[in-house]
């Protein structure tokens, strides 16, 4: 391919894709002449991207009314490119930036039935020892992430993962009835964060959120995990702040809807 080729294939590209967004981000379905008066387009260059549009899927005619909406092809694209994410990779960098701020240990965790699994971590470079590796299974009812998790999944999920729950006493601070896991869940889905009060281990606390897919389901949780003594209030009240900023930019990634967790 020439260069001048190059760049007409890069102008026929430019301009199908800036079609394809005044179709997808208008307000309301738009009419022909709508579509080349918002895209500054020759109407016969117009009519032609949409043509391939519309055969492609991307973009739909309603005949009768002669408006072009988004096409349903779309919605095949995204599902294809949401299900082959790997979620290590989408949070990677905010996990990275959590680390580097704080200095803590961050944790990536997922739901597999009743249990938590550590699939990432990045390690405190200051003296500590935890229960988590990535791989290890964990308890839902006295760990951050598994809270959060456990806080936005349906009713008939929630009870199943409950059902599974040993509800042994780790230690004095741990959750260890259905009613009081459930109290807490109720201000997990309010606040957005998660907390670990020393409920798994002693001395360990850890501030957590939410990860969301783009059906706005909790597919993952975020962590900062510190020993009680290293964290003042100040300090904790912003592990909270940043933890739910990383997860909402991170859910916002996977495709979930804006304002998926309330907003400070």
């Amino acid at each position: 391919m020439t260069e001048a080729n190059q760049k007409n294939g890069g102008s026929s590209l430019s301009k199908a894709l800036t079609v394809l967004k005044e179709v997808c981000c208008a307000n309301s379905p738009l009419r022909f002449a709508d579509v080349v008066d918002r895209s500054e387009l020759p109407k016969a260059t117009t009519h032609r991207i949409l043509s391939t549009l519309t055969d492609e899927g991307l973009v739909r005619l309603d005949e009768p009314s002669q408006l072009y909406h988004p096409g349903y092809g779309l919605l095949e694209l995204a599902h294809k490119a949401w299900s082959t994410l790997d979620i290590r990779d989408v949070a990677a960098d905010q996990m990275k930036e959590l680390w580097q701020e704080t200095g803590e240990t961050i944790h990536l965790a997922v739901l597999d039935r009743g249990d938590v699994i550590y699939i990432d971590k990045l390690e405190s470079q200051k003296s500590l020892r935890l229960f988590s590796a990535v791989g290890k299974k964990g308890p839902v009812y006295c760990t951050g992430v598994g809270k959060a998790m456990a806080a936005f999944l349906p009713e008939a999920q929630l009870q199943d993962v409950i059902a599974t729950q040993s509800f042994i006493q780790h230690t004095q601070n741990t959750l260890n009835s259905e009613q009081k896991l459930r109290e807490d869940l109720l201000q997990i889905k309010e606040s957005g964060v998660s907390l670990d009060l020393q409920e798994h281990e002693e001395g360990i606390q850890c501030a957590a959120s939410t990860i969301f897919n783009y059906r706005n389901e909790p597919i993952a949780a975020l962590s900062i995990t510190a020993p009680a003594f290293r964290i003042d209030e100040v300090r904790f009240l912003h592990f909270q702040k940043r933890i739910k900023e990383a997860c909402v930019e991170i859910s916002s990634r996977m495709g979930a809807q804006p304002l998926t967790q309330k907003q400070d």
